[in-house]
């Protein structure tokens, strides 16, 4: 009687192949992208906080007391060529008498104020400090009496009346100055006044840094994550049934 031997069972293991975690270079140029991303996101948030919080889009200063002893209350000269006119897209000045009397606020080109106020009383702003509030005028003195700043034709932008009063202008090349007087042009004026300014598409510009912000961060991310893996190891169990392996056993 012959019977067969046990088919001899051979096992194989196959190597595994290494794990590669991100590299040095990787993880730096991840690290680097994603402060970028941050920074971007907290701009961009910061703009649309900005906006949200402004007046319909209006970035004003607090309202603060101006006083002066002449008749006219005079910005420092606003050289609108060192603005950038694609940043800036108009100004507003608004006022409103400390007196309850009716008040004027205009804006015209600095020649011109200059000539209607030649010999006239009057105070310009030279410097503003915000925290805590003060102002610093410099004071002209003059015996002028000047027409009624609301009867003169060359301002950009004026308006007179009771309570607030405000001006606006699209900003255009040229020097400037802002002007605050009683209607009548009489002396002691006092007013409450801030000024503001538009952005322009600032919406559009905080959108978009956030935007860049956050596709920054997914890169960030992606960098970290991204690894290569190769296979696991594995285990192959060989049973060989081939005649060459077969034992015969004489009973």
């Amino acid at each position: 009687m012959e019977t067969a031997a046990p088919a001899h069972a051979t096992q194989t293991t196959a190597p595994a192949a290494a794990i590669r975690e991100p590299g040095a270079a990787r993880l730096i140029g991840a690290s680097v992208i994603g402060l970028l991303a941050l920074l971007f996101i907290s701009a961009g948030g910061v703009g649309l906080w900005a906006r949200a919080s402004s007046d319909h889009g209006w970035i004003t200063s607090s309202s603060h007391r101006y006083a002066a002893s002449g008749r006219a209350i005079v910005s420092g000269s606003l050289d609108v060529d060192s603005i950038p006119n694609w940043l800036v897209a108009k100004v507003r000045v608004s006022a409103t008498s400390g007196e309850n009397r009716r008040i004027f606020v205009g804006v015209g080109r600095r020649a011109d104020v200059d000539r209607y106020l030649a010999g006239v009383a009057h105070s310009t702003v030279q410097d503003v400090n915000f925290d805590p509030f003060s102002a610093t005028y410099s004071s002209t003195r003059g015996t002028v009496v000047p027409g009624r700043p609301g009867a003169q034709t060359f301002w950009a932008d004026s308006k007179v009346g009771t309570g607030k009063q405000t001006i606006s202008w699209k900003i255009r090349s040229g020097q400037w100055r802002a002007v605050v007087m009683n209607a009548d042009g009489s002396a002691r004026v006092v007013a409450d006044a801030n000024a503001g300014a538009t952005i322009r598409g600032a919406l559009a510009i905080a959108i978009s840094v956030l935007a860049a912000g956050i596709l920054l961060a997914c890169l960030a991310f992606a960098l970290i994550r991204d690894r290569t893996l190769s296979t696991n190891a594995c285990v192959v169990r060989v049973t060989s049934s081939s005649p060459a392996d077969l034992r015969f056993r004489r009973v």
